[in-house]
């Protein structure tokens, strides 16, 4: 089972991430979500998630700089940034704090899916390593 913590300043964007995570991903649990990178940061420390989804325009702090706090505390951690903005800084940044995914809003449920699965494997690769 993988723990995703979601984080988006939009409660409908959460409530739709929920449900397709919830009907086409049994092996991943959601354990938390937040609706500011502040939020975001306290939660995955005490939660431990392997996988975050998060938005980057949210109040009290963005998602780049949650991510970049949530990094030095939780360095395995993937991110998958779920965003409308594809403004190239923005991404620039994102890939510079290793981020796993980088998906531009709106995204289709399949494909979203589709990218849980990959980062879903890539933790249990991670998890595998660190066993040896």
């Amino acid at each position: 089972m993988y723990k995703l913590l979601v984080v988006d300043d939009e409660q409908l964007e959460r409530q739709a991430i929920r449900f397709i995570v919830d009907r086409n991903c049994p092996d991943i649990s959601i354990v938390g979500e937040a609706s500011d990178g502040l939020l975001a940061v306290q939660l995955a420390a005490r939660v431990q998630p392997d996988i975050i989804l998060m938005d980057i325009k949210m109040p009290k702090m963005n998602g780049l700089d949650a991510a970049k706090r949530i990094r030095d505390i939780l360095p395995e951690t993937k991110i998958i940034m779920l965003t409308a903005s594809g403004n190239s800084n923005y991404i620039k940044e994102a890939a510079q704090l290793g981020v796993a995914e980088y998906i531009l809003k709106p995204v289709r449920p399949d494909k979203l899916v589709h990218i849980l699965h990959g980062i879903s494997a890539q933790v249990v690769k991670l998890r595998q390593s660190m066993a040896l």
